[in-house]
């Protein structure tokens, strides 16, 4: 027997699928414009998914595949999938989590230099005053700018990837703070760090924030108006997380007020974006170059990881179908109660 395998997004060729995979597994391509148009009948033949985060399992889709046994998601988050029906429906989703963690702590490392030392608005303001040949050669474009060293960084979420870039940035800051309330009492002695016992206490501490928090329904938006409500001083924003953790409305609306001095996203509320939403429009000014930072939730990306999570995922897949390996398998626990 043959185990029908779709892959809806993320790849255009699958060499190293059928090299691990083999003979007994047949690989069907799709692309995420012609997904929800597939038939019932597609669906139904249909025996395991890997997936990226560019399509949606749906309660409606999730009905449909009646012979599949597992979906496998390309990276941390699931939040694409509709958990409890494919638990439901006794579907075992597995994630990839332990892929990518220097990527995105880089990613997020990137953002936070180059928005505190200026470096994208210096080179605007420079290519344009040399295209309209009016050079100012001027130092102080960021009158804000301090030195790093004197500069606390609060990192909300100490998995792999907040610990990555709490290492990555111990010789940079003044302080490194953290709040992560699933993490056991004592790590910040053998990190370093200085733990904060609420998400109000790590604002008002911190210059710059950076997100490393999954997305679930607790976590829903979970970074509340409050929060930037009650800052005491500026600081800078940085998700490479989630979108869904944080409103766009809010992040729009304590820009302007100045209480956020800039963004960095590499993820955002909606995606893909869209120009008539409010961050965008600010986003696209001129005069918030620099400050404002958009990259097309690509943290995760180097050649590296991109083999990485297809071959973890990979793997996942065929122990699960050959061995009944369930590591890595998110919904465990509710398909057995």
């Amino acid at each position: 027997m043959k185990y029908n395998i779709l892959i809806p997004d993320l790849l255009r060729e699958t060499r190293l699928e059928q090299k691990i995979l083999g003979k007994k597994y047949n690989i069907i391509l799709s692309n995420p414009k012609e997904f929800e148009t597939l038939s019932d009948k597609f669906f139904r033949s249909i025996d395991g998914i890997m997936t990226g985060h560019h399509v949606s399992f749906t309660k409606k889709i999730i009905s449909k595949l009646k012979r599949c046994k597992i979906i496998v998601r390309y990276g941390v988050g699931y939040d694409s999938i509709d958990i409890n029906e494919a638990s439901k429906r006794k579907i075992k989703v597995f994630n990839v989590p332990d892929y990518g963690v220097d990527e995105v702590s880089d990613h997020a490392l990137g953002l936070i230099l180059d928005l505190s030392r200026f470096l994208s608005g210096n080179d605007f303001f420079l290519k344009k005053q040399i295209q309209e040949n009016n050079i100012k050669w001027k130092y102080d474009l960021n009158k804000q700018q301090v030195r790093l060293k004197n500069l606390n960084l609060g990192i909300i979420g100490l998995g792999r990837i907040g610990s990555a870039l709490s290492l990555k940035c111990k010789h940079i800051f003044n302080n490194i703070s953290f709040y992560d309330p699933y993490i056991n009492d004592g790590i910040e002695k053998s990190l370093g760090l200085l733990k904060k016992d609420s998400l109000s206490d790590l604002f008002n501490s911190s210059d710059i924030i950076s997100v490393h928090v999954p997305s679930s329904k607790k976590n829903k938006f979970f970074l509340k108006e409050f929060l930037f409500k009650n800052l005491k001083k500026r600081i800078i924003f940085i998700n490479t997380a989630r979108g869904d953790l944080v409103k766009n409305n809010i992040l729009f609306k304590y820009f302007k007020k100045g209480k956020i001095a800039s963004i960095g996203l590499d993820v955002f509320e909606n995606e893909p974006l869209s120009k008539n939403d409010k961050l965008t429009k600010l986003w696209l000014e001129k005069k918030n170059y620099g400050k404002i930072i958009f990259t097309p939730h690509n943290a995760f990306y180097s050649k590296e990881a991109l083999f990485e999570i297809r071959y973890k995922a990979l793997i996942s897949l065929k122990n699960y179908f050959e061995k009944k390996t369930e590591k890595n398998c998110v919904n465990l626990s509710l398909i057995k109660r």
